[in-house]
């Protein structure tokens, strides 16, 4: 994988990532939740995949990153794009708010993706590129599960017997796969 990138304007970047010997080229549209609201980007961008950063070192920034992820599940957009929450300055360790597994849980309990990077070393950026091009070339697959679950209807309301069993798979250790909320390749 390589990239390599240009600034268009102010907030706009085109960033060339080489997949597989496939070129392709990201339009990245960085905006500043203080700079932005959700609401207005969705409206004005309509982007494949969001890519929501906080800084670990900044726990305020954490409970926005939270709130853009609560905003995008309640308006359905995680039904059809790619979410990847993004923890960013991870190589300020002493100067860390925000765990690792503070991440991870917010983005399991959001059904979203996660990596966490450092933009200073380069660490990760790379894998989140690269993750970010397959996340958008999911999409056609996740618009097409979340047409299937729209024609099915809501969930049926958990039984007795479901919770039952479920209470019973956890006494005895069974666990359900689930999948890597860091695994980006993946939906």
């Amino acid at each position: 994988m390589t990239k390599s990138g240009r600034y268009e304007e102010f907030g706009q970047k085109t960033v060339s990532v080489l997949l597989d010997g496939q070129e392709s080229d990201l339009e990245i549209v960085d905006h500043p939740a203080a700079e932005m609201s959700a609401e207005a980007f969705c409206a004005t961008y309509n982007p494949d995949v969001f890519v929501v950063v906080y800084s670990v070192v900044e726990r305020r920034t954490f409970q926005t990153a939270e709130d853009i992820l609560l905003f995008l599940w309640k308006s359905d957009y995680m039904t059809t794009r790619g979410v990847v929450l993004v923890g960013n300055k991870a190589d300020l360790e002493r100067k860390r708010e925000v765990s690792t597994s503070e991440g991870r849980r917010l983005a399991n309990s959001c059904a979203c993706k996660f990596i966490e990077t450092s933009s200073g070393l380069d660490h990760n950026v790379d894998e989140l590129l690269v993750g970010l091009l397959a996340q958008v070339q999911l999409n056609p697959r996740r618009e097409a599960l979340s047409r299937r679950r729209k024609k099915r209807g809501p969930p049926p309301a958990p039984t007795s017997a479901s919770t039952g069993k479920r209470l019973l798979r956890h006494l005895l250790g069974i666990k359900r796969k689930a999948r890597s909320c860091e695994n980006l390749f993946v939906l």
